[in-house]
């Protein structure tokens, strides 16, 4: 599993940090949380294949998260995209990509453009296979946002194969039965039970994406045991005042909410323009009194989740 943060900057893009977009690439299948300016051009720096995508997973309304949409779309179209497009977000979404789509008359569009449009409370599972699951919990922020949480489901434990040795069971379907959770039994009569062989269940691994939102239960909520998460720290103590009035978190917040989680890894990211330069240590300084070790996004920074041991 990977992540890439393709635009780490808040509201307005800078000459180093584009607007707020991420992608997840777990199996071959590809996500993309928000969708800012520029976020297409981004991917081209990445070196990845736009038509990947399967979903789009929107925060909010806010045009520094939306308006890369139009671009990224119009262009999957020219390279007649066939398969559909899933886009997850608040209420608002389908309006405002159909507004596009539809300006100044309606694009003939080769692929079909599905929107799942959640309500402002809206906390559950908005995606999920036999693979993985994407859960969606309201944040706190000036329009309704929801922040997500992509979660593999737990893997079976790893099987003992020295002590099914040792107890006779042979190789072959008797093995993957035991594996599954079922009994078996030998030719001597003796029933082997799987947890004689088969250790607990082991967690998959988990990617949790919260921006733009104040400190909240709900992203403590998401980003409970997290592999990684990625959460906003638009500002720092120098402007708490500001993160308060315009319900975005600082960094030690950011900070504070991966270490209440226990999440693995943080990734810090949506920056104020205000901060650049020295003042970026500033805030790094900041964040990493609460949370050690805490990682500061930058445009195009690939982080890997390696596989469950």
């Amino acid at each position: 599993m990977e992540v890439i943060m393709l635009g780490t900057s808040s509201a307005v893009p800078t000459a180093r940090r584009g607007l707020s977009s991420v992608a997840l690439i777990r199996e071959g299948e590809s996500f993309l949380f928000d969708c800012g300016e520029g976020t297409q051009m981004r991917l081209i720096k990445a070196e990845f294949p736009r038509r990947k995508f399967h979903h789009i997973f929107i925060t909010h309304l806010h045009g520094d998260h939306i308006f890369g949409l139009g671009g990224l779309i119009s262009t999957l179209n020219l390279g007649e995209r066939e398969y559909p497009l899933h886009i997850h977000g608040p209420i608002g979404i389908e309006r405002f990509v159909r507004f596009i789509l539809g300006f100044p008359r309606p694009t003939r569009m080769g692929f079909e453009v599905i929107y799942d449009e959640l309500d402002p409370r809206f906390d559950g599972t908005v995606l999920e296979t036999d693979e993985y699951r994407v859960l969606a919990k309201p944040l706190v922020h000036t329009l309704p946002a929801l922040g997500y949480r992509f979660e593999e489901h737990d893997l079976p434990g790893r099987f003992d194969a020295t002590r099914a040795d040792a107890l006779g069971v042979p190789f072959g379907p008797e093995r993957g039965a035991l594996q599954r959770g079922n009994s078996i039994t030998l030719a001597d009569g003796r029933v082997i039970h799987p947890d004689a062989l088969v250790g607990p269940s082991r967690p998959g691994r988990a990617f949790v994406y919260c921006t733009d939102t104040a400190y909240c239960d709900n992203a403590i909520a998401l980003a409970h045991n997290a592999d990684v998460l990625v959460h906003e720290a638009t500002y720092g103590d120098d402007l708490a005042e500001m993160a308060r009035d315009r319900r975005h978190s600082t960094i030690r917040e950011a900070a504070t909410v991966a270490v209440r989680a226990g999440a693995k890894r943080l990734i810090a990211t949506h920056f104020s323009t205000r901060y650049d330069g020295p003042l970026m240590e500033q805030l790094r300084t900041e964040g990493e009194s609460v949370f050690p070790g805490m990682i500061m996004a930058k445009d195009l920074l690939r982080i890997t989740i390696p596989p469950v041991p």
